[in-house]
């Protein structure tokens, strides 16, 4: 990975998508092998339809896998103590910041 990058997708969910593309191939050898059959056809062609769809989905699954482990996002990184600027959030409340002290030299002016 590039620095200040982290990858879109860690090997928990990469391993998840190669489990769901192999039941997509299965799914898509069952329908077009069954469909052949009901549908009249010649057992021999319809499993050789079922396999040649399912080599395509297992390669565009197989691509799809290999584009989302190299996918990366950029790293959020909060504002450290080095950078100028006030440090904290903005849904802190008010008493944690100096606003006590602008009021008093708004008062003063």
């Amino acid at each position: 990975m590039t620095p200040g990058r982290q990858p879109a997708m860690d090997e928990y969910g990469l391993m998840w998508a190669q489990r769901g593309v192999w039941a997509v191939c299965i799914g898509v050898y069952l329908a077009v092998f069954v469909g052949g059959i009901q549908g009249g056809g010649d057992e021999l062609l319809s499993m050789g339809r079922a396999v040649g769809f399912t080599l395509v989905t297992g390669v565009l699954g197989k691509v799809a896998i290999a584009l989302l482990s190299r996918a990366s996002l950029p790293e959020e990184q909060g504002q450290s103590t080095d950078e100028p600027g006030p440090v904290g959030s903005l849904l802190e409340p008010a008493d944690s910041t100096n606003v006590a002290n602008q009021e008093d030299w708004a008062d003063a002016a």
